[in-house]
């Protein structure tokens, strides 16, 4: 039977973390998606290249992570912190051991045997190759990768076109240098978009061919449109994609997949917080201090059966729209677009989970990129949404509130200091160094990341702390530009602290 493509689209983003903090938060962040997440995950796309596992999988690659996976600072944080948690295992096993509780020194191993495989992966297999496995991937036509804004920032919400521009165009040249060819696809941070978009994604047009939206811009769009549908978006040359709602429910939701009783229970930790998780999900019910205790085995056969259960929705799903007849002759997509994060750092099973799909989908599987062709290719229709975005409600919400109002007051003051000194800039190179960390604070401190942890309470004081420290080195260093008295020591300090982009030039804002 025809069915409509069927697409998964991993978004793989962190905020910039390096030399920003370390435990609950900051560092330790990242190389907890790293170990847990990303390198399990590499691991499935080595085997995709090889062919070894049928499929394919799409994934975006924000820059500002990309920079940092990259970073050689950070490999050697990531080779302590593995190396850390394998001695952390081996001294819980003698405390258990002692304790007489054998299930949990069983887990400990378990854990142990874990980190050491993560670390022999890492040393032998990505570390200094976080890219190349990627762009190895592409060549192999088995994965297609995405660009993204540079620093995720809300794209809707900047005070400029020119700071929107600088976002979008040095996601690209990260782009290009990371995998040495132009991308197709475009990830808009957080989904959010608005038609005031449209005059600065045209000029980027090509190289990008389509952009991923939610779900919710079929409902908050005048046109009849579905989600299933290739768009052209707007008033720009580009398709609009957009995330499926049945693949969002089914794993994105109190109900999904990763709530399944025998997974592990992520919030529980042994040691006041900072331990393993030794227990399991046992229901949605149970308090943390009720939990049964994990096994692994059960919770792999349990990612085995959902897997098979969710490939055969999204087939039948596919299929549906087909028969229908709905489609015509045009393509069709059931985009089911997620979190990279979920998969192995929340939810411990995503990634066994993802390789039983693509194992189950095999050939069904497809990449946004030919879909998005074959779109372009007829004469797509419109779909114009006033507003979208990836959150509860469709709108800015999340990001633009009363709780947030000094954030954006701040950026919009930053983003007009920092265009007047690229306008009216001369100096010499120390002048123009200052310059560019300038505007690199500034893109730091546009990340849509602080904004959304305030609203959501998640770390909050520590997203304050990172836009406040990011905003005092931006006056510090313009207040030395105005002053036309650079402090290169104090320059030196923050270009080593917030090295992020070292090709940055202030052309980006022309």
């Amino acid at each position: 039977m025809a069915s409509a493509d069927i697409a998964i689209l991993l978004h793989t983003h962190m905020p910039y973390v390096r030399r920003n903090g370390d435990w609950p938060v900051g560092e330790e962040w990242l190389l907890e998606a790293w170990a847990e997440s990303y390198l399990p995950i590499w691991r499935i796309i080595e085997d995709l290249s090889a062919g070894t596992l049928p499929g394919r999988l799409s994934l975006t690659m924000t820059p500002v992570l990309a920079e940092q996976l990259q970073d050689e600072y950070m490999e050697e944080r990531l080779d302590w912190y593995l190396r850390n948690k394998i001695g952390h295992t081996e001294r819980e096993m003698e405390r258990l051991e002692a304790m007489g509780d054998g299930p949990r020194k069983n887990l400990a191993a378990f854990f142990g045997d874990l980190y050491r495989g993560l670390l022999a992966d890492f040393e032998d297999r990505y570390r200094g190759r976080m890219m190349g496995v990627l762009a190895e991937a592409m060549d192999a036509g088995v994965i297609e990768v995405l660009a993204s804004a540079a620093t995720h920032a809300h794209l809707p919400s900047l005070g400029d076109e020119r700071s929107v521009k600088a976002q979008i165009e040095i996601g690209l040249e990260s782009y290009r240098r990371c995998f040495g060819r132009e991308p197709r696809g475009f990830w808009l941070p957080e989904c959010s978009y608005s038609p005031d978009l449209d005059g600065v994604l045209e000029r980027f047009s090509p190289p990008l061919s389509y952009a991923v939206l939610d779900f919710s811009a079929a409902g908050g769009a005048s046109e009849n449109a579905s989600t299933w549908e290739p768009r052209r978006l707007g008033s720009t040359p580009l398709v609009a994609l957009l995330r499926d709602r049945l693949a969002h429910d089914l794993v994105w939701t109190m109900r999904g997949y990763p709530c399944g009783h025998d997974y592990r229970e992520f919030s529980k930790r042994d040691y006041d917080g900072w331990g393993f998780q030794y227990w399991r999900i046992t229901s949605q019910n149970t308090p943390l201090d009720e939990k049964d205790i994990y096994h692994p085995a059960r919770a792999a056969a349990r990612a085995d059966e959902d897997a098979r259960n969710f490939a055969a929705r999204l087939s039948r799903r596919g299929e549906e729209i087909a028969a229908a007849g709905t489609l015509g002759g045009a393509a069709g997509l059931v985009l089911a677009a997620y979190d990279t994060e979920l998969l192995g750092h929340w939810w411990r099973e995503g990634p066994l989970w993802l390789r039983g799909v693509l194992s189950e989908l095999g050939d069904k599987s497809s990449l946004p990129g030919p879909v998005a062709a074959r779109a372009l290719s007829g004469e797509p229709t419109v779909i114009s949404p006033a507003m979208t975005a990836w959150n509860a409600d469709g709108t800015f919400s999340t990001w633009v509130n009363a709780g947030t109002a000094d954030i954006w007051r701040e950026t919009h003051l930053a983003e007009e200091a920092c265009l007047r000194h690229i306008e009216t800039g001369r100096g010499d190179e120390v002048a123009k160094r200052a310059l560019t960390q300038a505007a690199r604070e500034l893109l730091l401190m546009e990340s849509s990341d602080w904004t959304f942890m305030i609203t959501r309470g998640e770390a909050a004081g520590y997203a304050r702390d990172r836009f406040s420290s990011h905003r005092s080195r931006f006056l510090a260093v313009t207040g030395m530009l105005d002053r036309g008295e650079i402090d290169t020591a104090s320059l030196a300090s923050l270009e080593d602290t917030d090295n992020l982009f070292p090709w940055l030039t202030p052309r980006y804002w022309d």
